[in-house]
């Protein structure tokens, strides 16, 4: 669902903010440290109770304060979250308590583009098995809780690991049962996924990279013919020497494979950052297909991508039913793209973290100013 409005308060720089009447594009301007990129952590922070920028709640929440609180108009829901220095949060919809941020992301599915990273490509596997997890969390029901389950397993066969040297088998045979049984569930949730977004996937990189062939690839993490179970039982005595739990979906990973060989060697950064927007265009265009819509935080968006680029994105999230949050220094640009492309937009201007909307007419002016 779209945010209709939004609050922000003591949010770094921002103090306080109320943004009504937000549009299916908004475009924030203003100079480097203006704010405008918080914004976008504030709305991340609603959504996913983290930020994208720290891990540390107290390096977002504005100096000397307790607290900051972010308040959300969506659809015909309202959803707020109080997050505490302390690392505590409140949310709540609709003025009740909800006790999971999962909760909250369910009703908000979110997605950041930031097209100056290629994390998701050059740094292991990680991230990747996150970018595959969020696609899970909003289209396979069942996964979240089969996650958990298996999540919870592996904490306690990997302290048992960490506290005892002499572990037998009986005494991992619990643990062993419930991460194959749970551990392979996982596994087929995952690659049924992974089937089924490909073909997004692959006409999104033909739209951005039509040049390049390439296709994705999941690894299990464990031997599939072997079963997880049976490869438990094989690595008891590796695991015991590395206090780890070594196979299972937990070390999965998503290869990105082209004709030349692995993406992470073979495309240049440029093809990297629109090979990164096509596998999220296309989790973008899956959750659509589905007829849920996702809310996208783009940001800097003409520093490192070309005109071109710049253009086939805008497109593309207008063409997925997308709600957009943008920040750029060169609004003016923005403007023009998403004026030659019929896109309904509202701009507005970050300054010292205090937010101004620009209305219609102001908007005019400023255009007018800028082709004389």
């Amino acid at each position: 669902m779209h945010i209709t409005r939004l609050s922000i308060e003591r949010v770094r720089n921002i103090k306080m903010a109320a943004l009504p009447c937000l549009q299916p594009f908004n475009v924030f301007y203003g100079k480097n440290g203006s704010g405008k990129t918080s914004v976008l952590e504030a709305i991340h922070l609603l959504a996913t109770g983290r930020s994208f920028r720290t891990h540390l709640p107290k390096n977002y929440i504005q100096h000397e304060q307790s607290h900051a609180l972010i308040f959300a108009q969506a659809g015909q829901d309202k959803i707020g979250i109080q997050k505490m220095t302390s690392g505590e949060q409140v949310i709540k919809v609709n003025g009740d308590s909800i006790a999971t941020q999962g909760q909250l992301a369910k009703l908000l599915p979110l997605q950041l583009i930031e097209p100056q990273s290629t994390d998701i490509i050059d740094h292991g596997a990680k991230p990747r098995r996150q970018l595959l997890d969020w696609l899970m969390f909003h289209v396979e029901p069942d996964f979240y809780t089969t996650w958990q389950a298996y999540t919870r397993a592996l904490k306690q066969r990997n302290s048992l690991l960490k506290a005892q040297r002499q572990l037998t088998l009986l005494d991992l045979e619990p643990w062993n049962r419930l991460l194959g049984e749970y551990g392979e569930i996982l596994h087929h949730q995952r690659a049924s996924i992974v089937q089924r977004w490909n073909t997004f996937f692959q006409q999104d990189i033909q739209y951005l990279l039509p040049d390049v062939e390439i296709r994705l690839e999941y690894s299990a993490g464990f031997h599939e013919k072997e079963g997880l179970l049976q490869q438990l039982v094989l690595a008891h005595e590796k695991d015991k020497d590395r206090r780890y739990t070594e196979y299972g979906p937990h070390r999965a990973d998503l290869r990105l494979k082209t004709a030349l060989g692995d993406a992470d060697t073979v495309l240049s950064r440029g093809q990297k950052k629109l090979l990164i927007m096509a596998l999220k265009l296309s989790q973008i265009a899956m959750l659509h297909a589905s007829n849920k819509e996702t809310v996208v935080l783009l940001d800097d968006l003409t520093a490192e991508l070309d005109y071109a680029a710049q253009r086939r994105l805008l497109e593309r999230l207008s063409q997925l039913g997308s709600q957009v949050f943008l920040t750029t220094l060169d609004h003016e640009l923005v403007q023009k793209h998403l004026h030659d492309l019929s896109i309904f937009y509202q701009l507005f201007n970050v300054d010292n973290g205090e937010i101004h909307r620009i209305h219609a007419d102001q908007q005019h002016a400023e255009s007018a100013v800028h082709n004389d």
